[in-house]
C-alpha cells in the first residue's frame, strides 16, 4: 500500500453526472471529465484514464472514490444475504431501536432490513460481556448452518454473535468453516467490521457490508481488468485510502468515499492559504454535500444511509438532493419544488441535448446567462440554450411566471435547501457559520457560493483550482489509513490504576497497533499512531471522544479525565467532578503519509479555447446586470477585481455578484464581500 512510487498517479471520482480524473506526472497536472456510465462505472473510468495517460509513462497508481457501494445500498441492488446470530436473537435487525425518527408521526415508516425474516439463522452458543464462554459452539451446529446456507442459495453471509466484540472466537470458527466449505460466498464477521458493543448497530453494519460486498468485489474486478494500473487504491469514507483487497472485503468503509475526497481536497486548498476553519460546499450534478472542519476532517462514529445505521467512522457530511441536475416541478400543494429527483447523466438537463426535457438547476443558469452555453467544459461541450428555455415553458405557464422569473425561483428554492444543510452542521450544533470560510467546489459550487454566503452572512468564499475536479484532486492528497476501535466498558480509574486491568488496556492498544502494522505492511517508523478515548459518566447512554497520549515504547496511557470534563462542560454546560467516568471505547488511527503527492508547480489547462474577456447581461438574484465574462486561466497571480462577473473554466463556473471582490492567490480564487460596494 505505502511503497514509494514516482510514476504517474491518478485521482478518480465517479459522480452521478460526470466521472472526473486528475493525473499528476512529476510536476505536471492533467484533468479530464467524461459523462458517467451508471450501469457500469468502470466503463467511464476506462475512457477517462485513457484520455489522460501517456502510454510511454508507465502504468499509473490510481486512487479511486467510488459510489458503487452507496448506490447498491440506496437502490437495494445488493446480494442475497443470510444473517447468522446467537440463537434467540434472530429478530435483531427487525426490532431496531425504540427511538422515533419522526416524533409526531402516528405511523412510523422505517426502511426494510436488508435481510428477510426467512434468511435469519440462530446458532447455539453464548459469549458473556466479560469475554467468558457461557455456551460453547458445537461442530454439529456449524455443519447444520453450512447446510442451511448452501440450500438457501445465499451469495453472502453476515455473522454477528452476541458479545463477539469482547471475544470473537465463535465468529472466527464460523467464518473459517464457511469460507472453507463455501469458498464462493462473501463472509462478513462483525468483530472485523465493528469490534464494539451495541448489538443492533453492529448487526446493521455487518449486514450492510454483506449486502454490498459481492457487488463491490465484481466492480473492482471489472475495474482492474479494464484499467492498466501499477496499483489501485480506494478512498474510504473517513478520508484515508486503502488497498483494493481491503475495499472488496470491507466495502462498508466506502459508503461515503467520493464526498470524502472533496473534503480532503478542500482542506488541502485551505491550508495552502492559511485557513483552518472551513465549511465545504460540494455541489455536483445530483446532490450537494456540506461538512464543517476545524483544521482536519470532522469524523462521526455513527451515521445512517437510507435509514440503516452504519457503525464505521465517516467524515461528517450532510447531503441534500440539490444539484445541477435537480429537476424543478410543482408539488402537491401547488408550490415550486426542486429535487431530490435528478436528471443525472442520462438523459441529463435539457440543455445537454441528450433527451432531457424537464427543467433543472443547470437549465435555469443557462437561461439567466450565468452558465455560458459556449464555454461549458472549456468549450468542449456546447449547451443548448433553446432547449433550456423550452424546458421552462410548461412549468412557467403552470406557475404564471415568465422564463427568467421561473429560473430565478428555481435557484432560490435550490439555495434554500443548501442553506438549511449548512445550518444543520453549524448553527444547530452551536457554531456560527460567519466564523468560517466557505470552500465551494463541484461543477456547480461556484454558481451558488456567493448566494449562500450572503444568506448566511459568511464574508469569505474560497474557490480552489479546478473546483469541478477537487474530489478527484483530494484523493491524491489522502494518506494511507486504517481506523480501529475496541469496546472496553470499564471504570476509568480502575483501568488507570495498578491493577491487572491497566495491563489489559495497554494490551488492547498494543494489539490494535500490531494489527495496523500487519495490515498496512510498513515499518514502525513510517506509521503514525494517534489514540482517542470515548468516555461517559457512569449511567449515561452516549460518549464523548477525547484525544489521549499513547506511547507504545513505554506503554504509557495518559489519563483523559480532564479532557473529558472540559469537553463535557463545553457541550452540556457542566462537569460532575465527583461522578465516576467510564471508558467505553478506545480508538486507534494508523496512517502513513501519502508518497504519491507532490506540489503541483505547473498546471496544464484542459481548455481548448481562448475566449478572452467579454461582457454580457446576466441574471443575478437582484436582477440583470452587465457582467464581465472572464476565463479563469487568464487571471494572473495577485489579480484583484470586483463583480459582477462570471468566471468560466473547464471544470466549473464561478458567479461573482456586485459587491464581491475577487483575488487570485496560489491559483485559488478568494471571494470576499465588500461592505458598501
Amino acid at each position: 500500500m505505502a511503497d514509494p512510487f514516482d510514476g504517474p498517479a491518478i485521482g478518480i471520482d465517479t459522480g452521478g453526472t460526470f466521472t472526473d480524473v486528475v493525473l499528476r506526472d512529476g510536476a505536471k497536472l492533467k484533468i479530464h471529465k467524461v459523462l458517467s456510465s451508471p450501469a457500469d462505472p468502470s466503463l467511464a473510468i476506462a475512457r477517462a484514464v485513457a484520455a489522460v495517460v501517456d502510454a510511454t509513462a508507465g502504468a499509473p497508481a490510481i486512487i479511486h472514490g467510488t459510489t458503487v457501494a452507496t448506490n447498491a445500498l440506496l437502490e437495494r441492488r445488493g446480494a442475497r444475504v443470510a444473517f447468522v446470530t446467537t440463537a434467540g436473537f434472530e429478530d435483531l435487525l427487525f426490532l431496531r431501536r425504540q427511538h422515533r425518527p419522526e416524533l409526531y408521526a402516528f405511523e412510523i415508516v422505517v426502511p426494510a432490513a436488508l435481510v428477510g425474516p426467512d434468511a435469519c439463522y440462530g446458532v447455539r452458543e453464548r459469549i458473556g460481556h466479560d469475554a467468558s464462554i457461557i455456551e460453547a459452539l458445537e461442530q454439529s451446529s456449524i455443519g447444520a448452518l453450512i447446510g442451511w446456507l448452501e440450500a438457501g442459495g445465499f451469495e453472502s453471509v453476515a455473522i454477528c454473535l452476541l458479545h463477539a466484540y469482547a471475544n470473537p472466537i465463535h465468529e472466527q470458527m464460523l467464518g473459517s468453516a464457511i469460507a472453507a466449505a463455501l469458498p464462493a460466498m462473501h463472509v462478513s464477521v462483525s468483530h472485523q467490521i465493528v469490534r464494539e458493543f451495541r448489538e443492533y448497530e453492529r448487526a446493521s453494519t455487518t449486514s450492510v457490508n454483506a449486502f454490498v460486498g459481492p457487488v463491490m468485489a465484481r466492480y473492482l474486478t471489472a475495474l482492474s481488468a479494464r484499467v492498466d494500473a501499477h496499483r489501485i487504491e480506494i478512498l474510504q469514507s473517513h478520508g484515508g485510502r486503502s488497498d483494493i483487497d481491503f475495499a472488496a472485503r470491507l466495502p462498508v468503509h466506502t459508503v461515503l468515499s467520493g464526498p470524502a475526497g472533496g473534503v480532503i481536497g478542500a482542506l488541502h486548498a485551505a491550508h495552502e492559504l492559511g485557513f483552518s476553519k472551513i465549511i465545504t460546499f460540494d455541489m455536483g450534478g445530483t446532490s450537494t454535500d456540506v461538512s464543517l472542519c476545524d483544521g482536519e476532517p470532522s469524523l462521526t462514529r455513527w451515521s445512517e444511509i437510507d435509514g440503516l445505521p452504519i457503525g464505521v467512522p465517516v467524515i461528517d457530511i450532510f447531503t441534500v438532493g440539490a444539484g445541477g441536475g435537480s429537476i424543478a416541478a410543482v408539488d402537491a400543494g401547488g408550490a415550486l419544488r426542486v429535487g431530490p429527483r435528478s436528471a443525472g447523466a442520462s438523459p441529463g438537463p435539457a440543455s445537454y441535448a441528450q433527451g432531457g426535457v424537464e427543467p433543472t438547476v443547470t437549465d435555469a443558469h443557462v437561461v439567466l446567462g450565468s452558465l455560458r452555453a459556449d464555454r461549458f467544459l472549456g468549450g468542449e461541450m456546447q449547451l443548448d440554450g433553446g432547449a433550456a428555455a423550452q424546458s421552462m415553458r410548461a412549468l412557467g405557464e403552470a406557475l404564471g411566471m415568465d422564463q427568467r422569473t421561473l429560473a430565478r425561483g428555481i435557484l432560490d428554492v435550490a439555495d434554500a435547501s443548501m442553506v438549511r444543510a449548512i445550518k444543520v452542521i453549524s448553527l444547530e450544533r452551536g457554531l456560527d457559520p460567519r466564523d468560517y470560510t466557505l470552500v465551494a467546489f463541484g461543477g456547480a459550487g461556484g454558481l451558488h457560493a456567493c448566494r449562500l454566503a450572503q444568506a448566511l452572512e459568511i464574508k469569505r468564499v474560497l474557490v480552489p483550482r479546478h473546483p469541478g475536479l477537487l474530489s478527484a484532486h483530494g484523493m491524491l492528497h489522502a494518506d494511507a489509513q486504517r481506523l480501529y476501535g475496541a469496546s472496553i466498558l470499564r471504570a476509568l480509574d480502575w483501568l488507570l490504576g495498578t491493577t491487572p486491568g491497566h495491563d489489559a488496556l495497554r494490551g488492547v492498544l498494543a494489539e490494535l497497533e500490531a494489527q495496523a502494522l500487519e495490515e498496512m505492511g510498513v515499518a514502525t517508523a513510517l506509521l503514525e499512531i494517534s489514540v482517542s478515548a470515548e468516555l461517559r459518566y457512569v449511567g449515561q447512554s452516549f460518549e464523548i471522544s477525547v484525544p489521549v497520549t499513547w506511547r507504545s515504547g513505554d506503554k504509557a496511557f495518559e489519563d483523559p479525565a480532564e479532557g473529558f470534563g472540559a469537553r463535557h462542560e463545553l457541550l452540556y454546560g457542566y462537569r460532575a467532578k465527583e461522578r465516576a467516568i467510564e471508558l467505553v471505547t478506545v480508538r486507534v488511527k494508523a496512517s502513513v503519509a501519502s508518497r504519491i503527492v507532490a506540489n503541483f508547480e505547473e498546471q496544464s489547462s484542459a481548455s481548448a479555447f481562448d475566449f478572452g474577456e467579454q461582457h454580457a447581461q446576466v441574471g443575478f438574484g437582484g436582477g440583470d446586470f452587465e457582467a464581465s465574462i472572464i476565463e479563469r486561466d487568464g487571471i494572473g497571480e495577485g489579480a484583484c477585481f470586483l463583480g459582477p462577473a462570471v468566471i468560466t473554466e473547464y471544470s466549473g463556473t464561478t458567479v461573482v455578484p456586485a459587491g464581491w471582490r475577487v483575488q487570485c492567490r496560489g491559483g485559488h480564487l478568494i471571494l470576499s464581500f465588500e461592505e458598501g460596494q
